[in-house]
């Protein structure tokens, strides 16, 4: 846990129990208790006790929110008032007041009194306390898992399984991303979060503070990048993006841009201070060659006019224009140099008060020195340049995500690197043994990497490994040794399946995506797309 910020928050809720643990004689107070319920249900509420039991077994072994006992209360509630609350009263009471009859000495067709005989019409009176019953089962339901909650100490309690509403937001947000509904209220939609179905965004005000994208995947890392750079684009903002050599990601920045109606330019680094040359586009050859851009985005009409040759880029005048820009940026020379003119503008926009409201994408943060990528978040953050890096190399994410004050996380390789970026998902208190148990060691991974393995802070952590469970027995017995341990274990960012990320946020507010899915979005059907006009050499 190195790194680990100090413990701020609030200390973690630990077991309670409403018959004190120290009280003499408390189990046989506890039998006693439970006979007297069992016995009381048996004779005033059969009905009532089957499906408060059905309903606590479902709602335990399904992990179910208890707002789901609402479904069973209501219906209750209203079949009692479309019966009649007198008539639903009278018939919960009959098979009790038989029961209760027979019990006091009563006769029943001249037979002496027999203790099990007021069960005898059972098959008449039962169903007709289903509607009282239903509201009271669910009532007595939520009760017991409230206690169940109760009784365990809160890292212990499991999170809960999405449910249906959650299955069909997650299908409708799912639906809507695919058909290009990218933009949201406050930012770029990434995908859907799988714990509540809802749309997973990205704020445009977080993207402000610097946004770091790792993965050991690359498509992964490129495919949120080109998230982010689509969002933008359909909001009309200026999208500088420095190439790194991928002619996929060019072909699909060209699409984009014609797509949505931006002027592009493509350009190469400077070899001097001040200007961009600019350099042809992707070639008709190029476009048909490799993966294009139908590969990423789906398909789109890809333009075949672009600016000439050896003229230069004015980035200060893509940003007036709310144009696109792609710069060659190969190597840690060119991206260097490209960054230090992209702080240079920033640095101008914010000298005459102007909010430049652009976005710089970097798909390979690897090759940005840390220092000269430092400059640029720190100079853009106050001229409204975000600037977007993304990464597999471990090293290079260690380094950056420093930098940036999001960091969305695809599935990682490296267990180092797992351990550092989940630092930055915030922390909770753990006893010590269960901290040390998800952790896992570092240098390797001996036990599963499924997300049934990933623990209690993944949503399907269930059923636990044995070590994991072992941990969690051993830690609910030595709760006073708690440690400080982070919100999203390094076991689950090593889970983490195809396409699933987490996002952790620290400013401007701190906010957690714990699981969702990329959902990549279509691009809009191809608009006109004016170019810009050619600019004289420096």
């Amino acid at each position: 846990m190195a790194g680990m910020a100090p413990w701020a928050g609030p200390m973690p809720r630990q077991a309670r129990h409403l018959i004190p643990a120290g009280l003499p004689r408390r189990g046989e107070l506890i039998a006693a208790c439970v006979v007297a319920i069992l016995v009381a249900h048996l004779l005033l509420a059969q009905l009532t006790f089957v499906l408060a039991v059905t309903f606590a077994v479902a709602a335990k072994a399904g992990r179910w929110r208890p707002w789901w006992l609402l479904a069973p209360a209501a219906a209750g509630l209203a079949w009692t008032l479309a019966a009649g609350p007198e008539n639903a009263l009278a018939g919960f009471a009959a098979g009790p007041a038989s029961i209760l009859w027979h019990l006091g000495g009563g006769r029943l067709a001249g037979q002496p009194a027999h203790p099990l005989a007021g069960f005898g019409g059972a098959g008449n009176w039962l169903p007709r306390q289903l509607p009282v019953a239903l509201a009271a089962g669910a009532a007595e339901a939520a009760l017991i898992g409230w206690l169940d909650w109760l009784h365990t100490d809160e890292w212990a309690v499991p999170p809960p399984r999405p449910g249906l509403i959650a299955a069909v937001r997650r299908a409708a947000a799912t639906r809507a991303i695919r058909a290009g509904a990218v933009v949201t209220r406050e930012g770029t939609a990434l995908g859907v979060d799988l714990s509540t179905g809802a749309i997973a965004e990205l704020r445009w005000a977080e993207v402000t503070r610097g946004v770091l994208i790792a993965g050991a995947a690359e498509r992964d890392v490129t495919l949120a990048g080109l998230q982010v750079v689509h969002a933008a684009l359909r909001r009309r903002k200026p999208v500088i993006v420095l190439d790194s050599g991928d002619p996929a990601i060019a072909r699909a920045l060209d699409a984009a841009c014609a797509a949505t109606g931006t002027p592009l330019l493509a350009g190469g680094a400077s070899p001097g201070a001040g200007g961009v040359p600019v350099a042809v586009g992707p070639a008709a050859g190029d476009r048909a060659a490799g993966a294009g851009a139908s590969r990423l985005w789906g398909r789109a009409a890809q333009r075949e006019d672009q600016p000439g040759d050896g003229q230069a880029v004015d980035l200060g005048r893509v940003v007036r224009e709310r144009a696109a820009a792609l710069l060659r940026a190969d190597s840690a020379e060119l991206t260097a140099r490209a960054c230090a003119d992209l702080a240079s503008v920033a640095r101008d926009l914010r000298r005459i008060g102007v909010d430049g409201d652009a976005l710089v994408w970097l798909p390979r943060g690897e090759l940005a020195p840390a220092r000269a990528l430092a400059d640029l978040v720190r100079d853009g953050q106050d001229a409204g340049v975000s600037v977007v890096a993304g990464t597999t190399s471990p090293a290079a994410a260690t380094e950056l995500a420093g930098l940036a004050g999001s960091v969305l996380i695809y599935r990682l390789a490296d267990p180092d690197l797992a351990v550092s970026l989940a630092t930055r998902t915030g922390s909770r208190l753990l006893p010590q043994a269960l901290a040390a148990a998800l952790a896992g060691p570092r240098g390797g991974d001996p036990w599963p990497t499924s997300p049934a393995a990933a623990g209690p802070g993944h949503p399907d952590a269930t059923p636990y490994p044995a070590a994991l469970a072992a941990a969690t027995t051993s830690a609910t017995a030595a709760a006073t040794d708690l440690v400080p341990s982070p919100v999203i274990a390094a076991r689950t960012l090593l889970a983490l399946g195809p396409a699933e990320f987490v996002l952790a946020v620290r400013s401007p507010r701190p906010r957690i995506v714990a699981r969702g899915r990329m959902v990549p979005a279509r691009l809009p059907r191809t608009v006109a797309c004016p170019l810009l006009p050619p600019q004289e050499p420096p």
